[in-house]
């Protein structure tokens, strides 16, 4: 690969992932992953035609990307989604949530994404009904969203037991913010690109650099803004 500089033609894969009853379709926002074991899992979400209920869902490749395939669904009352792979093998899946308690939903997977456990909610996650960020750091765990019942207080958390508790949180910026997302930069520091505003959340994106210290209160450091 040459880092997004070329690509090759596209496929059309809407055959093999998407239910001929579903009208909405989109990926993530955020990420996808790569599991230990070298499968490919992709993150989306739909709306129903008849229904116009919303769900999530994981598209997933054996073959490095060649060929995509339908994996297990969630619904109703959830859609945007982040996917992550548990120290057990198991995956999570970690959802935006429609069900009035303004918090995120979550669901496991046991068989690499192909069905999904019952949906339960993470209380300590806090949201807006709103898109979130998921991710792996080693051991670790990150997610960043606005933590609050509005639009506002955009927050990185840390878990080290495998998404079972957030004692780790740290607020990037507590004014008007919305979607993000967490990235491991080279030199091992976590990199998180969000919209924010002083308004509304929507009058610019910022990058945020950060290193563990930084989160977790260790050192009086900022993370750098651009």
């Amino acid at each position: 690969g040459d880092d997004g500089v070329t690509w090759s033609k596209p496929v059309e894969i809407t055959g093999t992932t998407k239910k001929p009853d579903w009208t909405w379709y989109a990926t993530g926002p955020g990420v996808g992953i790569q599991l230990t074991g070298g499968r490919l899992i992709i993150p989306c979400d739909f709306a129903v035609k008849v229904t116009k209920d919303y769900g999530s869902h994981v598209i997933y490749s054996d073959d490095h990307g060649k060929t995509w395939k339908l994996g297990g669904s969630v619904q109703p009352k959830c859609n945007e989604c982040q996917v992550v792979e548990l120290a057990d093998g198991s995956l999570l899946l970690n959802m935006r949530s429609y069900r009035g308690l303004n918090c995120r939903a979550v669901t496991k997977s046991f068989d690499s994404g192909l069905t999904w456990s019952g949906v339960t909610h993470d209380r300590t996650l806090v949201e807006p009904v709103c898109q979130a960020s998921l991710i792996r750091y080693g051991d670790n765990f990150l997610f960043s969203n606005p933590a609050d019942t509005k639009r506002v207080n955009m927050t990185v958390r840390m878990s080290r037991d495998n998404c079972g508790s957030w004692p780790v949180s740290r607020t990037l910026y507590p004014g008007p913010s919305a979607y993000s997302c967490l990235s491991i930069l080279d030199d091992g520091e976590i990199a998180c690109l969000y919209e924010r505003g002083e308004k509304h959340p929507y009058e610019m994106i910022t990058f945020a650099a950060f290193n563990l210290e930084w989160l977790t209160n260790d050192a009086d450091w900022l993370p750098e803004k651009k």
